[in-house]
């Protein structure tokens, strides 16, 4: 059974039809495009009786308003994706988080809410659960959320230093360790502190003192969040972090630079600053020069031309396969796809295309997020995980092997292991995507995959993701003393394992979420 009715008018599909190779997307289209197929795979027909669901969570709108959503006429109100997910019976922030990444960097494309009227005694009470949640490390993303939104409000509590930096450090370590809507919760509830001046300062030197730590990984997941600020302190030292950092400080800096760039928010004034640490990195060699050439393609044909010329090489997959235009196994999905849905859908094929070419990395993130959360999720792990171990074609397999990443669920584990001990060239991206589904089984022999220097440290990022047993013999043993292997896995015990969100029972809906 498809998700359409064999009879009826067609169903419209939102479409995309910015340049494929632009900096912009149509974000809006994009979320419109998430929640009609969302509500076609879980509630197929008319849209009436989905009107009438919504309702009974509190969201009355009619058909003709929901069809403006759905068909990017409108944009959507946050209230309103919040609906979807309650009526779809969806994890908390599940849609949200991905909704809010997408305004974020490529909008805006939600609809703009005020703050509500929250009177002093509840958010005093609000306040005071939040502080009882992080004690017991329990806060969820949205709650993370709503207390952001507390704090940035100009009516909003005044919370003593010590207390903001020690709340703003445990987001930030969260944030780093934080999986799928755990981290897209979080990192918007980094982004929204950076809305204001005072926050947006404590935000830079608690992310500057976490990823400063010894053995510190995961920095790549929350260096991006600043450039997402309009602060220009914060700019210039993302651009000087750039020009003085390598290794995955270095491509967390690139990603912060490339969100400013794609939306268009990059002051000029910091453009020949941004020109010049881009050449001298790419002067460097390949290590500083494939990060500067991502961010070249973002700026101009001649400064990627220049970037590639002091590089002496091209730095990215050319074959076929591996481009935009055209990757390979893009039939193979789409068919399985239309199989399941029933619908021509060419919003897919664009975020397919994004999703398994490596040609822009802030496109494959977030294409790659968005279909994570899709109703296609399952039809396309299916797919990926056929063509990591049959690839039909040239960059196939490296392809699904990242898409596994984002898509794969716990159902798939027994699956991705079978892959990590069959599949060598596929064993980091397996390494990924099992420490993202709850953790690499304790009788994985981590320890045994960590003897190549390929993948050491993807395997320490795994062991610690997954709290596995390996982990205390990476941080302890003296084969390793000294060595980064073993820094990274004393900051993994220090620092925890992955965060994922469940239920939390606090009653923090009294504060609206900002759009």
């Amino acid at each position: 059974m498809t998700w359409v009715p064999g009879r009826g008018r067609p169903v419209v599909i939102p479409e995309d039809t910015t340049p494929l190779r632009g900096v912009k997307v149509d974000a809006r289209g994009r979320i419109a495009w998430l929640l009609r197929l969302s509500r076609l795979a879980a509630v197929p027909g008319p849209a009436g009786r989905f009107v009438e669901m919504l309702r009974a969570q509190g969201c009355a709108l009619g058909p003709s308003t929901l069809c403006r959503y759905e068909t990017g006429v409108e944009p959507v109100p946050t209230a309103v994706v919040l609906a979807y997910e309650k009526t779809l019976d969806l994890p908390a922030g599940s849609l949200l988080g991905v909704c809010l990444g997408i305004d974020r960097a490529f909008g805006p494309a939600l609809a703009p809410e005020g703050p509500q009227n929250v009177s002093r005694t509840a958010l005093s009470d609000a306040l005071g659960e939040w502080e009882e949640s992080m004690a017991a490390g329990s806060m969820a993303g949205t709650d993370w959320i709503h207390l952001a939104d507390a704090l940035t409000r100009p009516d909003g509590p005044l919370v003593p230093p010590s207390m903001l930096h020690c709340w703003v450090e445990q987001l930030v370590s969260e944030t780093m360790r934080a999986v799928r809507h755990a981290y897209t919760t979080r990192s918007y509830a980094l982004d929204l502190l950076l809305t204001d001046r005072a926050t947006g300062r404590v935000v830079l030197d608690v992310v500057a003192r976490a990823i400063a730590e010894p053995g510190a990984q995961s920095v790549s997941k929350v260096i991006p969040v600043l450039g997402n600020s309009r602060d220009p302190e914060l700019l210039h030292w993302v651009v000087e972090h750039f020009a003085h950092s390598e290794g995955e400080q270095l491509w967390g800096a690139a990603y912060a630079m490339l969100a400013q760039i794609c939306n268009g928010r990059m002051p000029a004034a910091f453009m020949p600053a941004i020109v010049r640490v881009v050449l001298d990195a790419a002067t460097d060699g390949p290590e500083r020069g494939e990060p500067a050439f991502h961010v070249a393609q973002r700026i101009s044909a001649d400064l990627t031309q220049r970037v590639v010329t002091r590089l002496g090489y091209y730095p990215a997959p050319t074959a076929a396969g591996a481009r935009v235009q055209s990757p390979t196994a893009l039939s193979t999905y789409r068919s399985a796809a239309l199989q399941e849905s029933g619908l021509d859908d060419p919003m897919l094929d664009r975020l397919l295309r994004e999703a398994l070419s490596p040609d822009f990395l802030e496109r494959r993130h977030h294409s790659s997020t968005l279909l994570g959360v899709s109703p296609y999720r399952g039809i396309i792990v299916k797919v990926a995980l056929e063509q990591v171990r049959t690839p039909s074609g040239p960059y196939a397999a490296e392809a699904a092997g990242h898409a596994l990443g984002y898509l794969a669920v716990p159902g798939q584990r027994d699956q991705l292991v079978d892959l990590l001990e069959t599949v060598p060239d596929s064993r980091g991206d397996m390494l990924v995507a099992l420490a993202r589904i709850g953790g690499v089984p304790d009788h994985v022999d981590l320890a045994g995959l960590a003897a190549d220097p390929t993948l050491a440290s993807t395997v320490v990022y795994a062991a610690g993701m997954s709290n596995h047993p390996d982990l205390a013999l990476f941080a302890t043993s003296p084969q390793l003393a000294g060595d980064q292997v073993q820094r990274n896995a004393i900051w993994w015990q220090q620092a925890g394992a992955a965060v994922y969100d469940v239920p939390t029972g606090v009653p923090s809906d009294c504060l609206s979420l900002a759009g």
